[in-house]
């Protein structure tokens, strides 16, 4: 498979635009700047197709998720989600949960660059990145409840992120966020001029690493362990790596030393 840019109309279809931009790296970038890159059905199943996709794609080593226009994610698409009844609008958020945990579950690392909001499902969706970069006067927040409705998925990253006493306050939306106060709640992982610049630099750097060994780090900490039971599965895992090529190179190294 070889993703490259999409023409013009299908990006604008799916809202969602996935290339290679370098040895390894992929940039998914949200392309639907009019609406302020909100989540649509589109957009949604675009990212979880190509994240399927790229899971077991032999060059794919790392992926910078961002996006055009003037921030990066304003959450659902409240127009959309409108013309839905119940059952559409819970298969909407089902799906949108489904996304958070790809991202979770993804064998390589994905970045997020943030500029200007990463706003309800915009903030959970960055959540969900392995690392989060974000420029300084990035707007975070979670406003669901003061309009009405309840953060509806993704939330479990943001506990992951900033513990549950944090995420609960956030929950509430009485609270905007700058990049940096993003920072010091965990949110945020590097404060960036240009988020992009930086992710794809960081991306270069990850996509460079064994793929395997990479692959590994996301494995464990896919589902937390804490005592005996994390340390035999960092055990597991370090016996199999040292059965590769890459291990065996360099324990070769030292033989006669």
């Amino acid at each position: 498979m070889q993703l490259e840019k999409g023409s013009a109309d299908s990006e604008e279809a799916s809202g969602v635009a996935v290339r290679f931009v370098g040895a390894g790296v992929v940039e998914m970038r949200m392309v639907q700047p009019a609406s302020r890159n909100a989540m649509c059905a589109a957009s949604v199943a675009a990212m979880q197709g190509a994240l399927a996709a790229l899971a077991s794609h032999p060059q794919c080593g790392c992926i910078v998720l961002t996006a055009s226009g003037s921030g990066f994610c304003a959450g659902s698409n409240l127009k959309e989600l409108h013309t839905l009844d119940a059952e559409g609008r819970a298969g909407f958020e089902q799906a949108c949960g489904q996304l958070s945990r790809a991202l979770v579950a993804f064998p390589f690392p994905v970045i997020a660059a943030v500029h200007g909001f990463a706003v309800g499902g915009g903030l959970t969706l960055a959540a969900s990145c392995d690392i989060v970069l974000s420029t300084a006067d990035a707007r975070w927040s979670l406003p669901e409840v003061p309009i009405g409705l309840f953060p509806a998925w993704g939330l479990a990253p943001v506990v992951t992120r900033c513990g549950l006493v944090a995420a609960k306050r956030l929950s509430w939306g009485v609270d905007v966020l700058d990049g940096h106060s993003a920072w010091r709640l965990g949110l945020v992982d590097e404060i960036a001029a240009d988020p992009e610049a930086a992710a794809l630099a960081l991306a270069t750097r990850l996509a460079a690493l064994p793929r395997l060994q990479a692959a590994c780090v996301k494995r464990y900490f896919a589902e937390p362990l804490a005592g005996e039971a994390a340390d035999q599965r960092s055990n597991q895992l370090f016996g199999e790596m040292a059965e590769t090529a890459e291990a065996k190179a360099t324990l070769q190294k030292y033989a006669g030393r």
